[in-house]
Formats: C-alpha cells, structure tokens, sequence
C-alpha cells in the first residue's frame, strides 16, 4: 500500500508542473488575461497587431482579422490570405461574438472604445482575453513624454511568451535592435529639419513631441518641426510649416490621404509652394503602418535613412 502512494505521489509530482507550465497570462493596459494555454481561436483587429502574430509564425491561431491601414508585406501575404478577414474596419461587437474567438488582439485602444468592441473588461467577464499593444496605454505612456521603443519589444516578448514562441520572439527583438542601431550609427537625417505631414488641408497633421511618428525622425537624426508642440500627434498651424521651412517632407501613406494628395495640395498652395522642400521636391513617402510602433517600424527607420541618404 506505502509503495502504491509513493507510486501516485510520484505520478502527480510529474504531471503538476506539466500542467502549470500551460498556465500562462498576459497583461495588457487595462487588464489581465489567463488562459490554461496558449489562446487557439484568436482575432487581430488592428494591422500592427496582425503583423506580429505572423513575424511570430502565429498564424495557425487565427481565426480573423480587420481593419488595414495599407498593404500586407509580400513575405507575409500568402499566409495572411489564408485568414478571414471579418471587416474592413472595426468588427460589430455581433460579428466578433459569432467567431467565438477566445482572444482579441488590438494595436489601437480605440479597438475597444463604447462606440466599437466595448471595453477589454466586458470581454474579460465572457472568458475572451484581450490585449492591447504596450505604446496605447496612455497610463504608462502619458502624451508628454516621449516614446521610446521598449513598449514594442515588450509586446513582441508578451506575445511570444502567451504562445509560447519566446525564441522566434528573442530572435525577432534582436534582429530589430540591431537594424534600428545600424541606423542610427549612420544619422543621415543630421542637421536636416522636417515636417512630417499625414493629412489635412487647414491645418497639418503631423508629428507632436512625443509620439511614435517623433520617435521616426528622431531615429534617422532629423530634427522635428513639431517637438515643441505637446502630444503624440499634433494640428500644426500651416504657419508653423512656412516659419520652420523644413529641409525635408514626410509623407504618409495612407488609404484616407494619400501622398500624391498631400503632394498636390502643397504645390498648389501659392504659400506652400514656395517652401525650399517643395520647390526641390524634397519628399519622403512612407507607409503609415511603418510610422507605428510594431514589427514593421524598423522598415520605416531603414526606408526614411535610405531616402534621406539618397537626397541632394
């Protein structure tokens, strides 16, 4: 009988750290989510967060994605196409409900404001986890302190972790590190002035002090117009544009303003048009998803040094 317990006890000494090990949580900026393994029927309803699931080899978790902002890189767009695209934009709460996903993945807080998904708590209470990408929590990233990149390793590390990727996430950290400083050791962008111009028409939409897009220019060494202006993204007063007179103008990509646009609109303007960069055609385009902080803003840091090295 003692050697038939000692037998049992053994068996469950063996198997209770077996089934710990499956245990895993993941804490985004509002809550904590614990599953008992690694979440099986996942949807990704931002495009950064889309990219990370697949650089991580992710992809056999999806059950559906949403909202682009622009195009899927082709090394990853075979695999993408083989996940259902359940909206073009935000999903209705109903749609996402009728995927029985167990995990809701967002590179935007607004993914789960009133007027969208709801808030990561009332999907909690369902047993659904959630996430939201480190750089979105405002608590830890107040609009007046500039951003750094440790919010996207931390997101590559989470992920990596709750599926249970940690090499391929180690292995994608380090190879974005490494890019990013061998950037940064050339500073093409030394001594040059820019204004990074997303869209609008009566004011610019651009660059503040502290966000992602400041964080872009200050990777390549080029000097902000905008980084005295408070926030992550800012409405500059086209005066401030022709007052600075930027050496260089970014522009972004993107399906609601497009560069050809924001091209158009500076040439036409008889103040704008005169600005050294226009008249040179000082222009940079980038891909708006490289100005986020996710697995493809090392493409955009390597895209705007070789551009900036290219120009006269």
């Amino acid at each position: 009988m003692r050697l038939f317990s000692l037998f049992v006890a053994g068996l469950l000494a063996l198997a209770a750290p077996s089934a710990l090990a499956q245990e895993r949580a993941i804490e985004s900026c509002a809550a904590t989510s614990k599953f008992k393994a690694a979440p099986s029927r996942v949807i990704t309803l931002n495009q950064q967060a889309t990219e990370i699931m697949l650089a991580l080899g992710l992809e056999r978790h999806l059950i559906g994605t949403a909202y682009l902002d622009d195009s899927i890189p082709e090394r990853w767009l075979a695999t993408y196409k083989t996940v259902p695209v359940i909206a073009k934009q935000y999903p209705a709460r109903e749609v996402v409900m009728a995927e029985s996903p167990d995990f809701l993945f967002a590179g935007f807080a607004s993914a789960f404001g009133e007027k969208r998904l709801g808030a990561e708590a009332e999907w909690n209470a369902l047993g659904i986890g959630t996430y939201v990408v480190n750089a979105e929590c405002r608590n830890l990233h107040p609009d007046d302190v500039k951003i750094t990149t440790a919010p996207l390793y931390i997101d590559i590390e989470r992920i990596g972790a709750l599926f249970g990727a940690e090499d391929k996430a180690k292995a994608l950290a380090d190879d974005i590190k490494a890019r990013l400083a061998a950037v940064a050791g050339k500073n093409p962008g030394a001594g040059r002035t820019a204004f990074l111009f997303d869209s609008g028409t009566e004011t610019a939409f651009s660059a503040g002090c502290c966000g992602t897009p400041a964080l872009l220019l200050d990777a390549v060494g080029l000097k902000n117009i905008g980084a005295d202006v408070k926030g992550r993204w800012a409405d500059l007063a086209w005066e401030k544009v022709v007052t600075a007179n930027p050496q260089v103008i970014v522009l972004i990509e993107a399906e609601w303003s497009t560069a050809a646009e924001k091209i158009k609109h500076l040439k036409n303007d008889p103040v704008l048009s005169q600005l050294d960069a226009v008249k040179a055609e000082r222009f940079i385009v980038l891909p708006f998803s490289q100005t986020l902080l996710g697995v493809r803003f090392v493409e955009g840091v390597e895209k705007l040094g070789a551009d900036l090295a290219a120009l006269k």
